[in-house]
C-alpha cells in the first residue's frame, strides 16, 4: 500500500511538472516550444524511486573500471556526494532538462554537471575551466557567452547549459557515437580526431580507450560518467534520498542600471542567496551600468522584481566621497578597488582629470574598505626651493596634484590666490621632488 501512495504521489508531481516545463517562458532567446519526445515520462528520470525502465547510453557492464566506479558510487560515502550534488542540481534542475529533451538528447547528460563542477556554478578548475559545465575562456566561442569587467557568463546556468549542449550534439553529429561525443567533450575534438586516425578510423570509445589513444584523463571520464549517470538514475533503489519539494522555475528579466542582486532581493522581499545563485555570472552582484542585463528570478518573485526595479530607489551600495585637496580619481579607485572608467559611468558630467574641491562622488561599495584619505603632508613638512616654468593651461590645481601639496599652500608660496591665473613663462616656487 505504501509503494502505490508513493506512485500515485509521484503521478501527481509529474503532472505539476510537466505543466510547469509547457509553460516554461523562453529566456536568452531560447526556444522552448519543441514538443518533448512522447516516449518519455514528463517527471525526469532521476525523480522516479523505481529507476528508469530503458537507457539511451549503452551501460559496460562488467568492464573493470566502470565496476570499480560503480562500487565507489554505491559505497556510504559515494552515495553521500551524489545526494549532496543532487540537492546543488536543483535549482538548475527544470532548466536543464528542458534543455536536454528541446535538443532530443540523451537524459543522462543532466549527470555530466556531476563529475564536471559537481554542480557549482562558480567552480573554476586548476586549468581555468569555469562554470557548471567547465567551459574554457578560449571554448566559448559561438556560444553567446560573454567575458568582461562585469561578467563571466560561463557561470550563467542558461548559457552554459545551452552553450554546453550544443557542443555535445555537434559533437555526436560530428563522431556519429554518444560515447565519442562525451569523451571529446573531455579532450577537444581535435584529440578525438587524431585518436580516431591513429586507430585506423575506429569509432568505437572502448577500442580507443584500450589503445591507449586518449588521454589518460579521458579514459577514466567516460566509465566515471556512466557509473554516476546509473547510481542516481536508480536513486531509489541505492537508498540515496532525493528531496520531493518543486524545483524553481526562472524566468528574466531585463535590467537597464546597475542594481545590486542583495538589495534588490530585500526590496522584493526575496531570498538573496536564491537571487545570487541565479545570476552568479556577475562578478560583484551588480548589474552592467553600461547595457542591458537579463537576470534570472524564480517565477513566483517575478512580479515583486519588476515592481523593485520600477521604483526610483538607489539599488547598488555607494560610498560617498567629498573632495579634499590632492585627491584624484585615480587614486579613489585604487582605494575601493574600481575603475576610473566605472566610477565616470556612475556621476554623470564628471571629469575625471577635472575634479572640484567639495565635489560629491558616489563610488560603488564591491568591498568594506576604510574612508579614502589622500596622503596630505603637512605644509611645515614640504621642502620648497624647486622652479617650475608655467606652461600654457597649467592650473594651481593641476600643478598641486603633481607635487602633492594643497593649491592653498602652492598659491601661498607664490603669493597669489586660488583664482589667480597662470601666466605661460611665470615662474613658480614649487616643493622639492625627492
Amino acid at each position: 500500500m505504501g509503494r502505490y501512495i508513493l506512485r500515485r504521489k509521484a503521478a501527481m508531481i509529474a503532472a505539476l511538472l510537466a505543466l510547469c516545463a509547457l509553460l516554461t517562458q523562453g529566456a536568452y532567446g531560447f526556444e522552448l516550444q519543441r514538443p518533448l519526445r512522447g516516449s518519455e515520462a514528463a517527471l525526469p528520470p532521476w525523480r522516479h524511486h523505481a529507476g528508469p525502465e530503458r537507457y539511451s547510453l549503452a551501460l559496460p557492464f562488467g568492464e573493470p573500471q566502470f565496476e570499480r566506479y560503480r562500487e565507489l558510487y554505491a559505497s556510504p560515502g559515494g552515495k553521500a556526494w551524489i545526494q549532496a550534488v543532487y540537492a546543488r542540481s536543483r535549482p538548475y534542475a527544470l532548466f536543464v532538462m528542458e534543455r536536454i529533451r528541446y535538443y532530443g538528447l540523451p537524459e543522462e547528460l543532466f549527470f555530466l554537471p556531476f563529475i564536471e563542477s559537481e554542480y557549482l556554478s562558480k567552480a573554476v578548475s586548476k586549468s581555468g575551466a569555469t562554470g557548471l559545465w567547465q567551459f574554457m575562456r578560449n571554448s566559448i566561442g559561438g556560444y553567446d557567452m560573454r567575458i568582461d569587467e562585469w561578467v563571466d557568463e560561463r557561470r550563467d546556468f542558461m548559457k552554459s547549459t545551452d552553450g554546453a549542449l550544443r557542443k555535445l550534439q555537434w559533437n555526436y553529429e560530428r563522431f556519429g557515437d554518444w560515447l565519442l561525443a562525451i569523451a571529446a567533450y573531455n579532450c577537444g575534438a581535435g584529440a578525438m580526431d587524431r585518436a580516431i586516425a591513429a586507430s585506423g578510423g575506429q569509432r568505437d570509445f572502448w577500442l580507443l580507450r584500450e589503445k591507449k589513444l586518449l588521454p589518460p584523463e579521458t579514459q577514466s571520464y567516460v566509465p566515471k560518467f556512466l557509473a554516476v549517470a546509473w547510481t542516481a538514475m536508480h536513486a531509489g533503489r541505492n537508498d540515496i534520498a532525493l528531496s520531493w519539494d518543486e524545483p524553481p522555475q526562472w524566468v528574466t528579466v531585463a535590467v537597464n542600471r546597475p542594481v545590486d542582486m542583495g538589495m534588490l532581493a530585500e526590496a522584493a522581499d526575496m531570498n538573496a542567496d536564491e537571487l545570487r545563485l541565479g545570476n552568479a555570472e556577475l562578478l560583484f552582484g551588480i548589474t552592467p551600468p553600461d547595457r542591458k542585463h537579463l537576470i534570472k528570478v524564480p517565477a513566483g518573485r517575478a512580479e515583486a522584481i519588476s515592481a523593485a526595479l520600477a521604483s526610483k530607489d538607489r539599488l547598488m551600495n555607494v560610498y560617498i566621497h567629498k573632495v579634499q585637496s590632492g585627491d584624484t580619481v585615480s587614486a579613489l579607485a585604487r582605494h575601493y578597488s574600481v575603475s576610473v572608467a566605472l566610477i565616470a559611468k556612475l556621476n554623470p558630467g564628471l571629469n575625471p582629470d577635472k575634479i572640484r574641491l567639495g565635489q560629491t562622488i558616489a563610488i560603488p561599495a564591491f568591498k568594506t574598505v576604510g574612508p579614502y584619505q589622500a596622503n596630505r603632508p603637512a605644509h611645515d613638512e614640504l621642502r620648497y626651493g624647486g622652479a617650475y616654468i608655467v606652461k600654457k593651461g597649467d592650473t594651481l590645481w593641476a600643478l598641486s596634484l603633481i607635487y602633492g601639496v594643497q593649491p592653498e599652500a602652492l598659491a601661498e608660496k607664490n603669493g597669489l590666490s586660488l583664482t589667480s591665473v597662470l601666466r605661460e613663462g611665470m615662474t613658480l616656487n614649487v616643493p622639492i621632488l625627492e
